[in-house]
C-alpha cells in the first residue's frame, strides 16, 4: 500500500516545557489551553516553513485559526 502523502516534522528539545516562557504561559489562567494553542500553530505553520498559510497564496485569517484550534475567535 502506497503512502503518496507528505510528512512534516516538528523537533522540540526535551526541555521545551521548562522553557521560562512556556512555564509562564501555562501559569496563566487557561494557560494549558494556550498552551495547546500554541503547538497546534507550530504544527499548522510547518507546511509553509513557518507561517500560517492556508495554501500558498492565502494566509489563515483570525476566524479560520479558531476553527482549526477548535476555540473561540477571543481565545486564540
Amino acid at each position: 500500500m502506497s503512502d503518496n502523502r507528505k510528512y512534516y516534522y516538528l523537533k522540540l528539545k526535551e526541555s521545551y516545557f521548562d522553557d521560562d516562557a512556556i512555564v509562564l504561559l501555562e501559569s496563566m489562567q487557561d494557560g494549558m489551553l494556550y498552551s495547546n494553542i500554541l503547538l497546534k500553530l507550530y504544527l499548522k505553520s510547518l507546511k509553509y516553513g513557518g507561517t500560517l498559510q492556508l495554501d500558498e497564496n492565502i494566509p489563515y485569517t483570525a476566524q479560520m485559526i479558531a476553527t482549526i484550534t477548535r476555540q473561540q475567535v477571543g481565545d486564540s
